[in-house]
């Protein structure tokens, strides 16, 4: 596909660090793979980021190509007043950044919400430069939603002068809002995955699901709310369901929901593998049956399409997009929080008919088929191009 731009800036609050080996990282393995794939459309990018030190003991991914460099910035954040402060004191070095980087690019790609985003947004658009944007949070408001949300979300809608992504299901609020979906992975390796996902039909078949297996993917956080799932599971333990839960990822619940374990003595069925690699994920999804996430807000889970990629059939608490990552119930199911006993029930019911399941995989497995990562970056060169004819 022709671009008539040339170089790109993006603009992203997510953390890189220089590896050992002095290679540019990530620990959001799904982002870097999205800014590659656009990047293979530029002939050179450069991604404004804040960076930290080197910590061995994370789950990093490098970059793997030589058009993308970077513009280190500070790493500031956080709630207290302190933090605030420390934002506010990082302006200038951010505006400079911008400065330099504008001089040796044609369009400015932000990622919203973020600190980051803010002072970018109100530079770019004073100077004129041609830009878009991705909000990759809730667009719909909710309870409790920060102030700066609101207020990225409200520029995004009124005064911003460029195509512009968020996750939403259905209409969009304005003519340069575009629906926007998250991929991680590229048509080819979908195509890898089409034998193993037939073998897993063919063992569906031949098996009663007697002992499923379930995995959970995300940060150990409040607002992923493994807690809820946790509690559901030990219901289902003491019904006499047997089954394997593997929850993957790191934060600061981890030994909280260690302790819940080991108190009530699911350690045999109940496995908290830490935060894993690419290849590593792949092999659990692999190993699954269902996935099951429970946030109490999301945009556009990336993890539901990833399940589905690899076969593995979504239960997910209601959100924005939770019907549409499902096919209004065609290829997963969708439950309310509101009580652990919505997703006790709804396990138990879809346990019992594990006939329908075989032709939700294979539903699942179109969805995701349409949500690539070379779909995607098409999608948004396309239509970058067409907005500045």
């Amino acid at each position: 596909m022709q671009n008539k731009f040339k170089r790109l800036l993006i603009v992203s609050d997510c953390i890189h660090m220089y590896a050992g080996n002095g290679a540019v990282a990530t620990e959001n393995h799904i982002f870097r793979r999205q800014m590659e794939a656009i990047a293979a459309y530029f002939e050179h990018t450069t991604i404004c980021c804040p960076f930290v030190s080197y910590d061995e003991h994370k789950v990093i991914t490098a970059y793997d190509t030589n058009t993308i460099s970077f513009t280190a910035l500070p790493n500031v954040g956080g709630n207290t007043w302190n933090d605030k402060l420390a934002i506010i004191k990082t302006i200038p070095a951010w505006i400079s950044a911008y400065r330099k980087a504008n001089k040796v690019t044609d369009v400015v790609y932000m990622r919203f919400p973020n600190n980051l985003s803010i002072p970018a947004y109100f530079y770019f658009t004073l100077i004129g430069k041609k830009k878009f944007a991705a909000y990759t949070g809730n667009w719909p408001d909710y309870v409790n939603e920060p102030i700066t949300y609101r207020l990225q979300k409200w520029l995004l809608t009124h005064w911003f002068n460029g195509p512009v992504w968020v996750y939403l299901s259905g209409q969009t609020t304005a003519k340069h809002i575009f629906n926007a979906k998250s991929p991680s992975y590229y048509l080819s390796e979908w195509e890898e995955e089409s034998s193993q996902v037939e073998e897993r039909i063919k063992m569906l078949h031949a098996d009663d699901l007697s002992h499923p297996v379930f995995i959970t993917v995300g940060s150990l956080t409040a607002h992923k709310n493994q807690q809820y799932i946790l509690d559901a599971f030990l219901v289902l333990r003491k019904q006499g369901l047997q089954f394997t839960l593997y929850i993957v990822g790191d934060g600061v619940l981890k030994n909280s929901y260690a302790d819940f374990i080991n108190k009530h003595q699911l350690e045999d069925c109940v496995i908290l593998t830490g935060k894993k690699n690419y290849i590593e994920l792949r092999a659990l999804y692999r190993q699954s049956d269902f996935l099951i996430q429970a946030p109490l807000v999301e945009g556009f889970g990336k993890v539901p399409v990833e399940g589905l990629f690899h076969g593995v059939i979504p239960i997910l608490s209601e959100s924005a997009m939770s019907k549409e990552m499902t096919g209004n119930g065609g290829f997963g199911y969708v439950f309310s929080v509101a009580a652990v006993d919505n997703l006790v029930q709804l396990i138990t019911s879809i346990l019992a008919q594990p006939s329908q399941l075989p032709p939700m995989i294979t539903a699942g497995r179109d969805y995701a088929r349409s949500h690539t990562l070379d779909q995607w970056s098409e999608h948004y060169i396309h239509l970058l191009n067409t907005y500045f004819e």
